[in-house]
């Protein structure tokens, strides 16, 4: 420029001076001003792309919200709804439910049935301007809850001092805690947990006790030709005499494996592959076997879905209702039938769907109304009757007496009045804890007439051998299930622990527990059912399924062994196979349902 302006008068470098600054400026300006449009086109862009990830977020949020929707209605006998609405982070998105048309019934190679109905769910999505509808295809997939031999919807512990056999699936809806004094044999080929799979004590970790061993999976483990290989799930002790050492032997939390040469294959000599692929590998098929291929043992480290389960509503009298039609009378204590609708409280679902139904009021009294809710009692006379037992967990050192209404099967099957459904239900009213969880024991119980269910919101005893004439199907549903032996009299005292003699029960169980705590065990799946008698040395024979679903509500007592409570019997107890068919399950037997996807757009 120099060279440029030199002829040039000193007025018009000036003015070439001038305009170029003004160019100069000119240019910054537009540059600055392009800067700031394409940031303002990214910023939009970056809002408009931040908006339909939040509306495709809610959407899938809202799939969710349904399929969890679907499955409470499928558990619980209730229509599954054609509309709804999620409140995901104070938003509320609506969806809808159609039926795919599918509804099949499938059948595993054990005789295992599973009814699957097929449901479209849309939702729409909406931040901002940013509208993102989201369509999911799910199958819902009902398993009758009694083709489980083990059925948990808490953490499933199981530690037996004596030797144990468990055969059928074993499931949990959280973690499992395993482990024996003895000697545990899982003969099955489905052992899950949604959950983590330990090998100790909940209520004491680090005691990883005994021997369990597990069956590699077959097809069909029923089959008495199939073959038999079983592996042990490694306890802490097992693991160190092996030069490994553990937080609790071969479970979920032994994630690292041992890889001696660090080649990464864990396959060498002295090496362990980590619980997820080791899990796979040892309970795998056996080698050779020409049946296919599967794995008996898996939890969260296989996605392991969960089962939804009735809520323990559907065993209570009456539970509350926005569009109910009984409300309670003050005066009375009772429940009384009001208008459709303008009522406080439902039956519910048991309660609602009985043939027969028992009820034993406040004062002791008691009626029983068949499913037409007709008075019935006249025909009952001398089934039912109202005492009361001493149940020294309940007690828990009062000496107190539990009132219990006595059920007895023998006379019911031959007064007419047997429920031509197969479903019991009785109640009282009243109830409470300790001593005033009231109970029902069912008596005389050897031959039923038909295939039977009984339930009730309380605790119920069942007294003597139950099912043991022309076996049909039979549960028993309470807050708590306890076990009398053919030798109970009913003569039971304080400081007083009265001799068992062998008694066999061929029923369901479905009944209430505890939490563990630190040191402060819930008793485990081998004391679900509760115990009043010195068993020990006595065989107790159980032929079922056992579930549990909730936390008792009644019969509160915590477990405690020994004393005026019980001593253990000698556990004969296994899975009906029975109930591998359809046509063989108790009446009005729960579902546990699942949702798997199909296809999400």
């Amino acid at each position: 420029m120099q060279l440029m302006n030199r002829g040039l008068p000193q007025s018009q470098r000036r003015g070439m001076a001038l305009v170029s600054a003004s160019l100069a400026a000119f240019t910054a300006a537009a540059m600055v001003s392009v800067v700031m449009v394409v940031s303002l086109s990214n910023n939009h862009q970056s809002q408009v792309d931040r908006h339909n990830i939040q509306a495709r977020y809610t959407a899938e949020g809202a799939l969710a919200s349904a399929t969890k929707s679907i499955q409470e209605a499928v558990a619980n006998w209730k229509d599954v709804p054609e509309t709804g609405m999620a409140t995901l982070n104070g938003q509320e998105i609506d969806y809808t439910i159609t039926t795919t048309g599918l509804s099949a019934i499938a059948t595993d190679s054990s005789g295992i049935q599973t009814l699957i109905d097929g449901y479209e769910i849309v939702a729409l999505g909406e931040s901002g301007r940013s509208h993102i509808p989201m369509h999911k295809i799910i199958n819902v997939e009902s398993t009758p809850i009694f083709q489980f031999a083990v059925f948990y919807t808490n953490d499933l512990e199981i530690f037996p001092g004596p030797s144990m056999t468990l055969g059928g699936r074993v499931h949990t809806n959280a973690d499992m805690y395993i482990g024996c004094g003895n000697t545990l044999t899982v003969d099955t080929n489905y052992m899950a947990a949604v959950g983590k799979i330990y090998r100790e004590r909940k209520d004491n970790p680090g005691v990883s006790a005994g021997t369990v061993k597990v069956r590699r999976w077959v097809e069909n483990p029923y089959d008495a030709s199939e073959p038999e290989e079983y592996e042990k799930l490694f306890s802490q002790s097992q693991m160190l005499a092996e030069g490994i050492t553990t937080t609790s032997g071969y479970d979920s939390a032994f994630t690292d494996g041992v890889d001696l040469n660090g080649d990464g294959d864990f396959y060498d000599a002295g090496e362990w592959l980590p619980w997820g692929p080791g899990a796979l590998d040892f309970w795998s098929e056996p080698m050779g076997y020409a049946g296919g291929t599967g794995n008996t043992v898996l939890n969260e480290a296989h996605a392991v879905g969960e089962a939804e389960v009735p809520a323990i509503g559907s065993i209570s009298m009456f539970e509350e209702s926005n569009i109910g039609n009984y409300e309670l009378d003050p005066d009375s204590g009772v429940y009384v039938q009001v208008a459709m609708g303008t009522g406080t409280h439902s039956k519910g679902f048991f309660h609602e769907h009985a043939d027969l139904t028992v009820i034993t009021y406040a004062d002791g009294s008691w009626d029983a109304f068949d499913g037409g809710g007709f008075s019935i009692k006249a025909s009952l006379l001398d089934v039912v009757s109202v005492s009361s037992i001493y149940d020294a967990r309940q007690a828990d050192g009062s000496g107190d007496d539990t009132p219990v209404t006595t059920i007895d099967i023998d006379k019911l099957n031959s007064s007419g009045a047997f429920p031509s459904n197969g479903l019991l239900y009785a109640a009282h009213y009243g109830m409470g804890t300790g001593t005033d969880a009231k109970g029902i024991v069912l008596t005389e119980g050897e031959e039923l007439d038909a295939a039977l269910t009984v339930v009730s919101e309380g605790p119920l005893y069942v007294h003597g051998d139950f099912n043991t004439v022309s076996k049909k199907g039979a549960s028993v549903i309470g807050d708590a299930v306890n076990l009398l032996s053919n030798k109970w009299d009913g003569s039971k005292s304080p400081g007083d622990l009265p001799k068992a003699s062998t008694t066999t029960f061929n029923m369901a169980i479905v009944t209430g527990n505890h939490e563990t705590f630190v040191s402060k065990y819930n008793g485990g799946l081998e004391n679900l059912p509760r115990f009043h008698e010195k068993w020990k040395g006595i065989n107790c024979f159980i032929t079922g399924s056992f579930v549990n679903t909730w936390e008792s509500q009644y019969a509160t007592a915590k477990w405690r062994y020994g004393g005026d409570r019980y001593k253990a019997p000698k556990r004969k107890w296994r899975y009906d196979e029975d109930f591998n068919q359809v046509v063989n399950l108790p009446p009005f037997t729960p579902m546990a349902v699942t949702a798997n996807d199909v296809v999400t757009w």
